[in-house]
């Protein structure tokens, strides 16, 4: 397999793992300046068996609409011949599982570290509908710098489908981190997956798995039948907080266990900020009254009566005790509290608590935090535990949320689409752009201010380099909105500007504030700086509809790109405008629609794919 080319485009270059079903490659991407991807194909034996091509298909379909950066991105799939592959986001790193097995046992904080990131890959798979199913350290990606990534959906399912375990009674998944519900073949969801992420981090504190067994029926059915210990119980050092959690976490009755993958998140930071707290202890049904009758026990009734009386003997006189003491500590000035800790709450539940303690909530203002989530409290004065007085002030400060991002990667986008990927990740794009004479594509980003997938904050810029001609003269993008559109090409031709098309938009739905065609909006914005042959302007005018004349299109095109923009224009007295717009991907597709303009008359029309003249022909709106 290796050096073979898939397609004519993925290149193998050597095995780095094998699993059930598939083996995984390093490859290069020859159609990205050999970008090094993860190449996951089906191993021969299984390239004709519908049920493992299926598989291969659910987990295709199961990444691609996962985005987030705890998740191994999906970029392609598909077949050559025999083999049939997906291609991944190549992380550079080794598994948890290699991790665990070299370190054995983990201090609290790491492992806390590690697994909220694979709870926040979790959060994002189970808001889009899937179940993981086989959460365990094999499938969790450990990159050179820290990184976390959620891998393998390889059995992911939909969380509101009817999604069972077993098949033909054999277990899918790893059986040490298999849910009790998993294990008896039930429907599963996302609490599955909780499940499976608490028993990894109690091996991870304990350096081995809860249970053990000579064979996995007999470890399913002690996650059926027998209690978990707590981890607490096996390692003292471990804080009594975080054995709440796990042990919620792994409960067997749904109903205790956590309903989200990010409660069971909040609930860790939440431990390592007050390890001796109890918030999230399971209540148990032992040590309450014995109500059996007399003779169950070893006692008689006179005997019970007899305990009864002296333990309430003792109540009274400590009760005596109480009493006076408070009657003489209300007497003094100095009453004297200590501050609780407020941190990690809300303010409507911190306020709740201090009114019980006879302190007050004051917010003092917000600020950016990774540890904790928009909303809750992440700083206090005066602190946890110091001396305060009834009806004090403890001011607090609110988290805004994590307000960094990671930096998209633009190489090879337009100015345009690099201005969009900037503008999802909650970044800017600096209006200052540097044109040199490269090989690249001429109006293609060849290099950014900021390497891809470092965090910035939000709101940043990033500078980008944008491949020109054998000219590089440039010039500020003038201003265009508010003005009427034949102005607006008058100024666009006085700057030298001839790339230019014209967007109608009708603002349907919204009370719009417009004359007709004026200008609503462009693109580049104005006072960025472009080179006249690397960019085209979009012109975005207003009219109350679209025209009472139309054409009908049906043309074909034949596409060879992974990704084509293919655009239709007519080319008016007004200027060139836009009909349809859409991207495709490789093939040969018929393109169907119907344009409108409010001037009867024969046009030129003009298809682009990708910026260059696919084709021209005239059509009658009529």
């Amino acid at each position: 397999m290796t050096d073979r080319i898939l397609n004519g485009r993925y290149r193998i270059v050597k095995k780095v793992g094998s699993g059930g079903m598939a083996d995984v490659y390093e490859g290069l991407d020859t159609a990205h300046d050999n970008k090094t991807v993860a190449i996951k194909v089906l191993k021969s034996e299984y390239s004709n068996d519908p049920q493992y091509l299926r598989r291969l298909m659910r987990e295709a379909k199961a990444m691609v609409s996962l985005h987030n950066d705890h998740v191994v991105a999906l970029y392609d799939m598909g077949n050559d011949g025999d083999a049939h592959y997906l291609v991944l986001e190549y992380v550079k790193g080794r598994t948890l599982r290699e991790y665990m097995d070299e370190k054995g046992r983990f201090e609290p904080r790491e492992a806390v570290d590690i697994v909220c990131k694979v709870l926040d890959g979790l959060s994002h798979a189970h808001d889009s509908g899937l179940v993981h199913r086989d959460v365990k350290p094999q499938n969790i990606m450990m990159t050179e710098r820290g990184g976390v990534k959620l891998a393998d959906f390889g059995i992911a399912k939909i969380a509101d489908s009817s999604t069972k375990t077993y098949q033909g009674g054999e277990a899918m998944g790893s059986v040490y981190y298999i849910s009790p519900e998993q294990a008896k073949g039930e429907e599963v969801d996302a609490q599955t997956d909780i499940y499976s992420v608490g028993v990894m981090l109690y091996e991870m504190l304990n350096g081995a798995p809860p249970f053990s067994g000579e064979n996995a029926v007999q470890v399913a059915l002690k996650h059926i039948n027998d209690e978990m210990p707590p981890i607490h119980d096996v390692n003292s050092r471990i804080p009594v907080a975080l054995s709440d959690v796990i042990e919620r976490a792994t409960s067997k009755e749904l109903d205790v266990r956590y309903s989200s993958a990010d409660d069971m998140r909040k609930d860790l930071r939440r431990a390592m900020r007050s390890p001796h707290s109890r918030f999230a202890r399971v209540k148990k049904n032992t040590g309450t009254f014995d109500e059996s009758e007399p003779g169950e026990t070893g006692f008689k009734p006179k005997a019970q009566l007899t305990h009864i009386a002296i333990i309430c003997a003792v109540i009274g006189v400590i009760a005596v005790f109480v009493v006076m003491f408070v009657i003489s500590m209300s007497t003094l000035n100095d009453r004297t509290i200590k501050v609780p800790s407020f941190i990690g709450y809300t303010v409507e539940d911190a306020e709740s608590y201090a009114q019980n303690r006879g302190l007050e909530i004051e917010v003092k203002g917000t600020e950016p935090s990774v540890d904790f989530s928009s909303g809750e409290i992440c700083s206090q004065e005066p602190d946890a535990m110091s001396k305060a007085y009834q009806g004090m002030t403890v001011y607090v400060t609110v988290s805004a949320g994590n307000q960094t991002r990671n930096v998209p990667d633009l190489y090879g986008m337009t100015v345009d689409e690099a201005k969009k990927a900037l503008e999802s990740a909650e970044l800017e794009l600096d209006p200052q752009i540097e044109y040199v004479v490269g090989i690249q594509p001429i109006g293609t980003v060849i290099n950014q201010s900021v390497n891809p997938h470092e965090t910035v904050m939000i709101g940043d810029e990033v500078r980008i380099t944008v491949c020109g001609g054998a000219s590089t003269e440039t010039t500020q993008m003038p201003k265009l909105t508010g003005m009427n559109v034949n102005k607006a090409i008058e100024v666009l031709d006085e700057a030298g500007i001839e790339n230019y098309y014209i967007v109608v938009d009708t603002l349907e739905g919204v009370e719009a504030d417009y004359k007709d065609y004026d200008v609503i909006s462009q693109n580049p914005a104005e006072g960025m700086e472009i080179i006249y042959d690397a960019i085209s302007t979009q012109i975005y005018i207003y009219r109350h509809d679209r025209g009472i004349y139309k054409a009908e299109f049906s043309e074909n095109v034949t596409l060879t790109g992974e990704k084509n923009n293919v655009m239709v224009t007519m080319v008016a007295p007004i200027g060139e405008v836009v009909l349809f717009q859409k991207e495709y991907p490789a093939g040969t597709f018929s393109i169907p629609f119907t344009g409108h303009f409010w001037e009867k008359g024969s046009y030129t029309c003009v298809i682009y794919v990708n910026g260059s003249i696919y084709t021209s022909f005239v059509r009658n709106f009529e």
